[in-house]
């Protein structure tokens, strides 16, 4: 019986076990795969007719951007519909949010197009003629975009490799650290780097591409010494494809209520303008640049060149953080907007999944599309569904009909990113909010875009960043100070400089500063509560000092033979009345007793004060430098007979490396839970300090 019981007791726990380990498995599945979580409850009748015109629009829009956005990479413009095809299928399985359009974007391609013009410039492919003539050297263009290609694609896999690895870190919350006024200052930049790169393609000009610091200035210079040379039909037809996208757009805007669909611009200056460059024969009459080649079909998948990889990490970092910044911001306000969440971390891991195995396929890092998102949504889109189907019209493309765009003008691909941007240049419109709302803000904001244009994205990028934490430090090195005072009637504590209802306790200062106290700080914050408060136990002690020593001379000055005179140390410093009135007590023989304790009485500090009350309420953490500097202070001012006291202070603020500091204030009587209590104790060790105000335990707080 013992047997059989303890036999079922282990297959009752085996069961346990496999379930416990089964659930797990099962949620670290559903984890890792989001699709699994809502495709067996898709709703066909209702969500399906809405993906798919959601998902055609979006195609429509995918194509020609794939397309114009390979150019900022510096790479053909077939392998930005690779881009536009295999990471936007991988999305929409590992991704958890439901609206957004992953693919190319302006602002990445154009940081892969740095790096791969850095790494391959076209002074390295200049070759001379075979046949040795007096030729000058002719620019190797199908070697130099092979370089480029493999350079952009052992990028992507560095990028996919960082954001997985993150990812599975739980490091989703490195976003933060790019604030919204960094990030909008940084992509302003990458639009004027953008527009200043599509320059020579709109004016058909030829110069050369540059990459980093002051790239764009040098860009501006070549186009426009340049310019006697510009193609007038390429400018032209880019001109009248810019007003025509930005009529469309502006249409859209205007009626997108009343348009079931937006109409697709871009997609319509993409047929139109391969219909006239092929009908007009542009490029061979006209000398108007088109896409040239473009192979039908998928390539194999082929090994990166990972030689090239040294000198791609740091660049590779800065790729990865920018791209997930991009996608995680858009994603929250869509996710917010329609009622779901979505996992920080698993948009890293989905991110990286879709780079590392993309790269694979010739592809460059993809991030989500600012436009293509917009229009995703607004078109009716409710799941990935709709970006699975915009990735199987690039497909289409890709393995059918690709070669159809092969007469499309440059030109034209240059007005659809232009106009793509203008969203972009009304990040200008942050400066006058930012003026009036905080201008720490705005000078992230301002360095940001100064130090991203002049210095390139990845320079500036960093720049941003490392002033960003240097306005935190800064923040916590010019914390706002107050003395607080009672609001009467209630239990508030408010600033007496801002509330005039606060009332100020006679004899107690509530000294309060924003910020926590640390080895940066420490002094200003013991600086400020001198100067706040009044009490300067430095000076006060100078005081008694010169105190005493007119006291020796006074007393030197009167002693007689047979009596000494004995002064006590009163609260003011000694007058000629006094003196006088001193002289005539010692000559008629009143001797003032005085005990040592007495003796050791000294001046009052300004005002009475007897209590000073350190709000630690918005401190946030003490480290060991200042938890000295406040025990340092406490003693100065214990010397001149003013008690500091603690309130708000929390016990979570004392791990280890502190507490043994912090045991001087914790084991007495000088920390208290609220500022009330700590007014309520002052007020009992003193109680002639605050007469007519005094307030007691059982005083409520009023409910608002």
């Amino acid at each position: 019986g013992t047997f059989a019981h303890l036999a079922f007791m282990a297959e009752m726990l085996l069961k346990h076990v496999c379930l416990d380990v089964i659930d797990r498995a099962k949620a670290a599945v559903l984890t890792f795969l989001p699709i699994l979580t809502w495709l067996p409850s898709y709703p066909v009748k209702q969500y399906l007719f809405s993906d798919v015109v959601s998902g055609l629009s979006t195609g429509v829009v995918q194509l020609p951007q794939g397309l114009a956005y390979a150019m900022l990479a510096a790479v053909p413009p077939v392998y930005g519909l690779y881009s536009s095809f295999y990471p936007v299928l991988l999305y929409t399985f590992f991704g958890t949010s439901r609206h957004i359009s992953v693919g190319t974007f302006a602002v990445i391609s154009l940081m892969i197009g740095g790096v791969a013009v850095r790494e391959a410039p076209d002074s390295m492919f200049y070759t001379l003629p075979a046949n040795g003539s007096n030729i000058s050297a002719v620019l190797d263009v199908e070697a130099r975009d092979a370089k480029r290609v493999q350079v952009a694609i052992v990028l992507t896999t560095m990028v996919g490799i960082i954001q997985i690895a993150l990812g599975l870190l739980r490091f989703g919350f490195v976003a933060i650290y790019l604030t919204e006024p960094l990030v909008r200052g940084f992509t302003t930049a990458a639009s004027v780097h953008v527009v200043i790169s599509q320059l020579k393609y709109l004016l058909g000009v030829k110069t050369q591409r540059f990459s980093g610091p002051l790239s764009a200035i040098y860009s501006v210079k070549a186009v426009f010494s340049d310019i006697t040379s510009a193609n007038i039909t390429t400018l032209i037809l880019g001109l009248a494809c810019i007003v025509f996208l930005y009529g469309v757009k502006d249409i859209n805007e205007r009626f997108k209520k009343k348009l079931p669909v937006p109409i697709p611009g871009e997609i319509i200056v993409v047929i139109v303008s391969t219909g006239v460059s092929y009908g007009l024969s542009l490029s061979e009459g006209h000398k108007v640049d088109v896409v040239g080649k473009i192979p039908t079909g998928l390539l194999p998948p082929a090994a990166p060149e990972f030689s090239l990889l040294p000198n791609l990490v740091t660049d590779s970092f800065a790729v990865a953080i920018v791209g997930f910044s991009m996608g995680i911001s858009l994603a929250k306000i869509f996710a917010l907007k329609h009622g779901y969440s979505v996992d920080g971390n698993q948009e890293l891991i989905a991110l990286g999944l879709c780079n590392f195995v993309s790269s694979f396929f010739k592809t460059f890092a993809i991030t989500c599309s600012m436009s293509r998102s917009l229009v995703q949504e607004s078109t009716g889109g409710k799941t990935q569904i709709a970006g699975l189907l915009a990735s199987l019209v690039v497909l289409l493309v890709v393995v059918a009909i690709g070669f159809v765009f092969q007469p499309l003008p440059q030109t034209a691909l240059a007005a659809i990113i232009m106009v793509n941007l203008l969203g972009m240049f009304k990040q200008f419109r942050d400066i006058p909010t930012l003026w009036k709302t905080s201008k720490i803000e705005l000078a992230i904001w301002f360095v940001a875009f100064v130090a991203s244009v002049l210095l390139g994205l990845d320079y500036g990028l960093l720049v941003a960043i490392a002033f960003a934490i240097l306005t935190v430090i800064y923040r916590t090195q010019s914390p706002k100070s107050a003395i607080l005072g009672h609001v009467p009637g209630t239990g508030m504590y408010c600033d007496l400089e801002e509330y005039e209802e606060a009332v100020e306790y006679e004899g107690i200062k509530i000294f309060h500063s924003n910020s926590s106290i640390y080895f940066a700080n420490c002094d200003l914050y013991v600086n400020a509560l001198k100067k706040k408060t009044g009490v300067n136990p430095e000076h006060l002690q100078a005081a008694l000092k010169a105190r005493k020593k007119q006291k020796e001379k006074v007393n030197y000055n009167h002693a007689s033979p047979s009596k000494i005179c004995k002064q006590g140390v009163t609260s003011e410093i000694v007058s000629n009345n006094h003196l006088m009135e001193e002289q005539r007590n010692c000559q008629s023989g009143e001797v003032h007793s005085v005990s040592d304790s007495e003796q050791s009485v000294f001046l009052k500090p300004p005002g009475d004060v007897t209590s000073i009350i350190l709000d630690w309420t918005p401190v946030n953490f003490i480290d060991t430098v200042g938890a000295k500097a406040i025990k340092q202070v406490m003693k100065e001012y214990a010397a001149v007979d003013v008690q500091v006291v603690i309130a708000g202070c929390s016990s979570k603020y004392y791990d280890d490396s502190t507490r043994e500091v912090l045991n001087f204030f914790m084991n007495t009587d000088l920390v208290f839970p609220t500022v009330h209590d700590a007014v309520l104790h002052c007020q009992h060790s003193h109680p002639a300090a605050a007469p007519g105000i005094q307030m007691t335990r059982e005083e409520t707080i009023p409910s608002p």
